[in-house]
């Protein structure tokens, strides 16, 4: 596991996925709620986003601030990542586009690649140069993509027939929300925790530990805890029955055979979070390093 880095340290950084899933689920039931107001939308809209500004300067504190030395070969697997990540984002197209289904699983695989990023980026020497990189990505990436998402709620408001009766019954007729989950799920949170990582990165963190930040926090975002958080932090019963998870990222009614069930889901997200402290903890490389030590 990464030396001195205390169990405590990871477990603080759990609580802040959970709280980042906290906030994601406000913003999903204003999106739902136009009754809501535009107050509730905004203050957990702009939450949001003051995460992704103030959360990497957090993360490059959290794994010390301290200048790491560069190794040669640094450079070829940067560039390495860079085009893994761009073939990464076929993917989705293949899927989505081509395919007209969800990734299922191959999401995971794609996320792999994506945090190989900030795992193999450069760490600037001057803590200035620093913070002005991570204002910087943070502002280009995460700014745009916020008021796509706002956007997106908007045309989910103006239509009359969302959660309502006749909507329900002539389902054309309600708003399609795909522009509302690209922006919001799948983009913006997946940016969000890439730029996360690459502030542990940027504070000194190793690569293998910004990979692990960076795969532990989407494990998180993705395990459906959003969705129990979406009812218990709006004082809602739980639906008993999620058939709409039939168009999660992985198909959860043909993984469960039916259509899942509170305890379904609860299962579901239970391993899915104990995955992500299994990478956070880093357990797979003291595995590794056993392994290696007895080979």
């Amino acid at each position: 596991m990464e030396k001195q880095k205390k169990w405590w340290l990871k477990a603080l950084i759990y609580i802040l996925f959970v709280f980042i899933v906290a906030v994601t689920a406000k913003v999903d039931w204003a999106a739902e709620h136009p009754s809501s107001g535009f107050l509730f939308r905004y203050f957990w809209l702009i939450l949001l986003l003051s995460l992704g500004f103030v959360l990497p300067i957090v993360f490059m504190y959290l794994a010390g601030n301290q200048t790491r030395e560069k190794i040669e070969s640094d450079k070829k697997w940067f560039i390495i990542s860079l085009i893994l990540f761009l073939i990464a984002n076929g993917i989705p197209i293949i899927f989505y586009v081509v395919l007209g289904i969800p990734p299922g699983f191959l999401l995971f695989l794609q996320l792999a690649l994506f945090g190989l990023v900030p795992a193999f980026i450069f760490q600037p020497k001057k803590l200035k140069i620093r913070y002005i990189i991570l204002i910087i990505i943070s502002a280009v990436i995460l700014v745009p993509l916020i008021v796509l998402v706002d956007l997106a709620i908007s045309s989910i408001w103006v239509n009359p027939y969302n959660n309502t009766l006749i909507g329900d019954l002539l389902p054309i007729l309600k708003t399609d929300k795909t522009f509302y989950y690209l922006f919001f799920w799948g983009l913006f949170s997946v940016f969000l925790y890439f730029i996360i990582s690459i502030g542990w990165k940027f504070g000194g963190g190793t690569k293998r530990g910004s990979w692990n930040i960076f795969m532990a926090g989407m494990f998180v975002q993705y395990s459906t805890l959003e969705d129990f958080l979406y009812y218990i932090l709006n004082n809602q019963n739980l639906p008993g029955e999620w058939p709409w998870l039939e168009n999660f990222v992985i198909n959860l009614v043909a993984l469960f055979g039916r259509v899942p069930t509170d305890l379904d889901l609860f299962i579901f997200c239970l391993i899915v979070n104990i995955i992500a402290l299994f990478i956070l903890f880093d357990v797979h490389g003291y595995i590794y390093k056993k392994l290696l030590r007895k080979s």
